[in-house]
C-alpha cells in the first residue's frame, strides 16, 4: 500500500507539470483539440488518484508519518481538480480558448496544492521539510510534465503538419529549466543525504540509474530534438522525445523509491 502512494504522489505530480505545461502554451499556434484531449489525460490521472486515495488509509502508512491533509480531505481536493479538467475539456472542445486558459491556470494551482496535500511526513516535521518537500514537488512535476507534453505536443504535429513550432521550441525550453532546476534540489538532496546517513553499495547502484537515466540522458535527448528541429523534422523529434520521456520517468521513479525513508529529495 505504501507502494501505491508514492505512484500516486508521482500521477499527481504529472498532472501538475502536464497543466503548467499547457497553460503556457499559446493557442494561437496550437489547435484547441490538443488541449481538449489532453485534459481529459489529465482527468483521468485525478480519476486513478481518486480511487488509490479512497482505498489507501492511514493505517496503511508507516506508523511514524503523517499525511498533511486527511483522507476526505484530499478525495475532495482530487474530484474537484477532475471536474475542473471536465470542464476546461469541454472550453476548449467549443474553442472558448479564454476561458480555457483561465481554466488551465486554476487547474495548475489546484493540481501543485493537491500534490502537497498527498505528501506523507514525519510526524516531527519542521517548516524547513516542507519547504523542501514543495521544491521536490515543483521540480518533479515540472520535469515529467514538460518532457510529456512535449512529445504530445510533437505528436500532435504529425496530425497538423502546419503549425508553426514556436510552441514547441518553448516547451523544450521549459524542459531544459525544469531539468536544470531538478539537478540542483535534487543534487542538494543527495549531498545532504551523504552526509546524514551511511549508504550501501545498492543504494549508489540506484542513485547512478537515477541521475545518468532522468538527468543526464535526458538533457542529452533534449538537445537532439532542438538539432532535429533545425531541419525541420517533427516526426524524428516527437521520437527522441518518447525515449525521453521514458528515461525521465525511470529517473523520477527512481528517485521516489529511494526517496522513500529519507527527507531529502533525491
Amino acid at each position: 500500500m505504501a507502494l501505491l502512494w508514492e505512484i500516486l504522489q508521482f500521477v499527481l505530480r504529472l498532472g501538475f507539470g502536464i497543466s503548467l505545461a499547457m497553460a503556457i502554451t499559446s493557442p494561437k499556434h496550437v489547435t484547441s483539440g490538443f488541449f481538449k484531449v489532453h485534459l481529459w489525460v489529465v482527468m483521468g490521472l485525478n480519476v486513478f488518484g481518486a480511487l488509490v486515495t479512497w482505498t489507501v488509509s492511514d493505517e496503511h502508512l508507516p506508523t511514524d508519518t503523517i499525511r498533511i491533509a486527511s483522507q476526505s480531505t484530499l478525495l475532495g481536493l482530487i474530484l474537484a481538480t477532475s471536474v475542473l479538467s471536465y470542464l476546461g475539456a469541454v472550453c476548449w472542445l467549443y474553442e472558448k480558448s479564454g476561458s480555457g486558459q483561465i481554466i488551465l491556470t486554476l487547474l495548475t494551482l489546484l493540481t501543485l496544492t493537491t500534490a502537497y496535500q498527498s505528501s506523507v511526513l514525519p510526524k516531527d516535521s519542521q517548516s524547513t521539510h516542507h519547504l523542501s518537500l514543495l521544491l521536490d514537488i515543483v521540480s518533479s512535476g515540472l520535469v515529467v510534465g514538460s518532457v510529456i507534453t512535449a512529445m504530445l505536443l510533437g505528436h500532435w504535429y504529425l496530425n497538423t503538419p502546419t503549425m508553426n513550432l514556436i510552441p514547441l521550441r518553448k516547451l523544450l525550453w521549459l524542459c531544459v529549466i525544469a531539468l536544470l532546476l531538478r539537478t540542483c534540489v535534487s543534487g542538494t538532496g543527495t549531498a545532504l543525504t551523504l552526509s546524514n546517513t551511511d549508504v550501501t553499495n545498492t543504494w549508489w547502484i540506484f542513485v547512478s540509474l537515477r541521475w545518468i537515466s532522468g538527468i543526464f540522458a535526458s538533457l542529452g535527448l533534449i538537445y537532439m530534438t532542438f538539432m532535429t528541429l533545425r531541419v525541420p523534422n517533427t516526426q524524428s523529434a516527437t521520437g527522441i522525445l518518447y525515449a525521453a520521456t521514458i528515461v525521465v520517468f525511470i529517473g523520477e521513479l527512481t528517485a521516489r523509491v529511494l526517496a522513500e525513508n529519507v527527507l531529502y529529495p533525491l
